[in-house]
């Protein structure tokens, strides 16, 4: 996952900045200005996405409705947030209006645009131009679209989750490495507390996750045949990156991760779900490993998950950032 942000034309013409996804698959929400503040909720409802963002450390101001949606700004230390919402707070839609017709948006963006499953009747569409994407939603009463994120009432992404099969929406592949990440390439793996997995012997990956990113668990479904097969060794490092849109959830993973022995019982705990008995209670020594792997993370010039570091057969550093388009050529890029 790469951090930054992007826009797309119109027309010939800028029309925003916002969330972005495929080279870029986080992004920080967008700044809003003041309103006035409402009282916080006394009893917070676990199906309400507006009181999740309370629960999260958030101050909720609310402002005028905007095309069938209530409109609120949600801000707090480390973030500020302009979302929309309906009455019931199922959803969050965080991001910036344009307010053009989504109808025309959607003629205007012809071949470029993917159409994406509607959620709670929201359309949306995925929309690509060059190397740089954004995803549209519609407002209910169709006169407006919003450039941003869906977030469900549990605090998921769900426009992660939706795009996260089209094509080009992955990263794709890109072997190099900066040269920060030079002089650290020959103990990079003393330096981190990684799970391994796969056949002694197989070629060996580097493979930094944040066990709550939806590209991580991606890509570790599509090389899982391979490690299976005997093909391909992973050393699998837990990060925690997405603090910013899952209240903390990442971090709570990561060291529960790090809590675990350094063998393949870390990754099969983080792939079928069986980290639950010890979030709560993660080792003493769970955060000064997490603390060695983010400053691992650092010194290789990482910039989102997931990342894959090997050595090629003249003692230099492969990178590839993102899920593998292709499994077998990228078994194949590691063997040389």
């Amino acid at each position: 996952m790469r951090f930054s942000r992007a826009s797309f034309l119109l027309a010939g013409s800028l029309l925003m900045a916002g969330p972005a996804f495929g080279q870029t698959q986080c992004t920080v929400p967008p700044p809003a200005s003041s309103a006035t503040p409402i009282t916080k909720p006394v009893a917070p409802a676990p199906t309400d996405a507006v009181q999740r963002l309370v629960q999260s450390g958030n101050e909720v101001l609310w402002v005028s409705p905007q095309h069938g949606l209530q409109t609120g700004i949600a801000h707090g230390d480390n973030q500020l947030l302009v979302f929309f919402t309906p009455e019931s707070h199922a959803f969050i839609l965080g991001g910036t209006m344009i307010p053009v017709p989504y109808d025309q948006l959607r003629s205007l963006m012809g071949k470029r645009a993917t159409d994406l499953e509607a959620y709670h009747d929201i359309k949306g569409m995925f929309v690509r131009n060059g190397d740089r994407f954004q995803v549209v939603y519609a407002m209910p009463d169709g006169e407006a679209a919003i450039a941003g994120t869906l977030w469900d009432a549990a605090g998921k992404n769900v426009t992660r989750q939706q795009i996260r099969y089209i094509p080009g929406a992955v990263p794709t592949v890109r072997i190099d490495v900066p040269e920060s990440a030079k002089a650290t390439a020959g103990n990079l793996s003393q330096q981190i507390y990684a799970g391994t997995i796969g056949r002694e012997g197989a070629p060996e990956v580097i493979m930094f996750i944040d066990p709550r990113c939806s590209f991580s668990i991606r890509a570790m479904q599509v090389l899982q045949p391979a490690v299976d097969a005997g093909k391909l060794r992973l050393r699998v490092v837990p990060l925690s990156l997405l603090d910013y849109e899952d209240a903390g959830a990442s971090t709570r993973y990561a060291k529960a991760m790090t809590s675990l022995p350094a063998d393949a019982g870390m990754v099969q705990a983080w792939t079928s779900g069986g980290l639950s008995g010890v979030l709560d209670q993660p080792a003493p020594q769970a955060q000064a490993r997490l603390d060695a792997n983010m400053a691992a993370a650092k010194a290789v010039a990482l910039t989102g998950t997931p990342t894959f570091f090997w050595k090629h057969k003249d003692g230099s550093l492969g990178r590839l950032d993102g899920v593998p388009a292709d499994p077998d050529r990228f078994i194949g890029e590691i063997r040389q």
